[in-house]
């Protein structure tokens, strides 16, 4: 249940968050669309550093 609550839910909110980012880029800034590289940037990032700190406290416990 760990692995659910605390790396699959904040990964699935994270990139939903990103897509739902990515989708208003296209609609009102197509000619910059390019620039919703800077959510999922900072989306991955945020999900790799966070379920690599859940993965050691899961290891540990």
């Amino acid at each position: 249940m760990n692995i659910i609550f605390n790396i699959l839910i904040p990964t699935a909110v994270g990139f939903t968050t990103f897509f739902l980012i990515y989708y208003l880029y296209q609609k009102m800034f197509f000619e910059y669309r390019w620039l919703a590289v800077i959510p999922l940037v900072i989306v991955t990032g945020y999900m790799i550093v966070e379920n690599r700190r859940e993965w050691e406290m899961i290891k540990q416990g």
